[in-house]
């Protein structure tokens, strides 16, 4: 029997009911088109788009069959014989049930095999037919007759085409994620995971342990997590790579952080700071000591904000200064005159104790990777009171819960209010395509709120409008990243910070210098017409609402 005219009726339906999103679709039709032979239900199945019984359950409305419910333990290897192997595994057909001259078929698309071709391959026979996954109906085979020889090769090949198109997308990090019959590969470009293919069947699991491989794991071992190392180069232009194995239910997901180690460091400007943060960042940074914070969630680019400030100090200065920083691991190798040391914790040589070494070395700048314990913090805030310029970061949701925070692991409240010099948090905040770009709907509703800030600029404000023939985004409405800051210098509060006086009163006291917050930083660059406001919503509402407590960040109503 032929197949049916519109082989993708069961992703659409799938699609209707809420099941399938229209991406997923796309990219099952393309895995479908490499081998149109296969049934569409058999790519939904390997990728792990949808319940291989829901999908027979379809099928055999569609059909108006009856659904097979087979059991390894009951059926009969008898009548699954009854057609010889090599054809029963190429028409995905099982006799599970037999009974005098009556048989009982399972099969996986009665659209490309029906009555006809039953009654052809079993004269004499009165069949009846059945839907069934064919995932069951090739392992009840495999039962019968044994396993199919398989031959799986070019897996690390496979895994390198992966990699270069991860950097050839200009992603920070590439997944591979199992499903329950394949693995899902994803980009996060820009901070947002994209969809990009999947891959099928058994192929998944050699995919996974060349990527082991070459991030230098066990691969005997798939019960722990693992984290590995390695390097790629494409063209002139090396990157270090680092992984890191999880295993789950449906087998060991992988995610590989693609850094370029000669990106450079960027400038203040490069990274989007306007005059007045880069301002009170440099006037920080020219404090002979003292202790300084910089926070934000994974991903928000702090160590790169630290960076920047490091790079910010004149050249002469930076030769006259010895320099340590303390990194787990180290991500951006400077060419400037840094003694750049990694933690590794597996072996002991955690923060704190290199922290301690390090202070033997007569620093002038120490830049601590990031405090994690009360040890690493009490060690920051002696160094910073003992002449040392000491930069660390937090994961705190701004900038001012770096006090709390410090509070919280222990150290001496008056000894912290004198050493703490400023506290600094940061997001990332995807830019819009300036070709895409389209006039926001609700721009007026921005523009008045934008007229309560200070000094408020003309709002221009812009939506995403993603073209998929734009040549500079590529569909995606959005082309890069800026970051949005609050800075806030803490010289003057020191009796405030000592009486652990609540994070709104610290912030009115700052607004009033003319410190802005990481809301309106983005609401600026969002009225530039640079981003979006959902996308400044997005970064920072929840955590500005809840530790000031009196900033509305809600966005109009539509």
């Amino acid at each position: 029997m032929a197949a049916e005219a519109d082989p993708f009726w069961l992703g659409r339906a799938l699609v209707a009911e809420g099941a399938l999103s229209e991406e997923h679709l796309a990219s099952a039709r393309q895995a479908w088109r490499r081998n149109p032979q296969e049934p569409f239900a058999l790519v939904l199945e390997k990728l792990g788009l949808a319940e291989p019984r829901r999908l027979a359950e379809l099928i055999a409305r569609r059909h108006r069959l009856p659904e097979a419910r087979l059991n390894p333990a009951a059926f009969s290897r008898a009548a699954a014989r009854l057609l010889p192997e090599e054809a029963a595994r190429r028409k995905c057909v099982l006799g599970f049930a037999q009974e005098e001259r009556r048989l009982q078929l399972a099969v996986a698309d009665p659209a490309r095999y029906g009555p006809a071709d039953a009654r052809s391959d079993f004269p004499g026979y009165e069949v009846s037919l059945h839907v069934a996954p064919q995932g069951e109906i090739l392992a009840l085979l495999e039962e019968a007759w044994g396993p199919p020889p398989a031959a799986e090769a070019g897996a690390g090949e496979l895994f390198g085409r992966l990699l270069r198109g991860a950097v050839a997308e200009g992603a920070s990090d590439l997944h591979l994620e199992p499903r329950e019959r394949s693995l899902e590969v994803r980009h996060r470009v820009d901070g947002r995971l994209a969809h990009r293919r999947f891959i099928e069947g058994g192929v998944r699991e050699a995919v996974v342990q060349a990527a082991k491989l070459a991030g230098r794991m066990d691969i005997a071992e798939k019960r722990l997590p693992q984290d590995g190392q390695g390097a790629l180069q494409v063209g002139a232009r090396l990157y270090h790579l680092r992984f890191s194995c999880l295993p789950g239910v449906h087998g060991e997901s992988i995610v590989v952080r693609i850094i370029d180690e000669h990106a450079g460091v960027r400038s203040f400007e490069e990274m989007g700071l306007d005059a007045a943060e880069i301002a009170r960042l440099r006037r920080l940074l020219a404090l002979p000591h003292g202790l300084i914070y910089v926070t934000g969630p994974t991903g928000s680019g702090k160590t790169t904000l630290l960076y920047s400030m490091l790079n910010s100090l004149p050249a002469g200065e930076i030769n006259e200064l010895k320099i340590i920083t303390l990194e787990e691991p180290v991500e951006i190798r400077h060419p400037r005159a840094f003694l750049q040391v990694e933690v590794a914790d597996r072996i002991g040589r955690t923060f704190g104790e290199v922290l301690r070494h390090a202070l033997r070395h007569d620093p002038d700048v120490l830049l601590v990777g990031e405090t994690r314990d009360r040890a690493t913090a009490e060690t920051t805030l002696k160094a910073s009171l003992t002449g040392h310029l000491c930069l660390s970061t937090l994961h705190t949701g701004d900038a001012l819960g770096a006090v709390a925070r410090l509070r919280d692991l222990g150290l001496d409240p008056l000894l912290l209010a004198e050493a703490l010099k400023g506290v600094i948090a940061q997001r990332l905040v995807r830019l819009l395509c300036e070709r895409c770009r389209v006039p926001h709907p609700q721009r007026r509703e921005w523009a008045a709120r934008l007229r309560e800030l200070p000094e408020a600029p003309e709002g221009r404000f812009f939506a995403a409008a993603p073209d998929r023939a734009c040549p500079l985004c590529q569909g995606r409405g959005y082309r890069g990243r800026s970051a949005i800051v609050e800075v806030f210098p803490l010289a003057g509060l020191e009796r405030r910070i000592a009486e652990a006086a609540p994070a709104a009163e610290l912030l009115r006291e700052l607004r009033a210098r003319g410190c802005g917050t990481l809301y309106e930083s983005g609401l600026r660059k969002a009225a530039a017409g640079l981003t979006t406001p959902e996308e400044i919503c997005a970064a920072v509402e929840a955590p500005a609402r809840g530790c000031y407590d009196q900033q509305d960040a809600s966005p109009p109503a539509s």
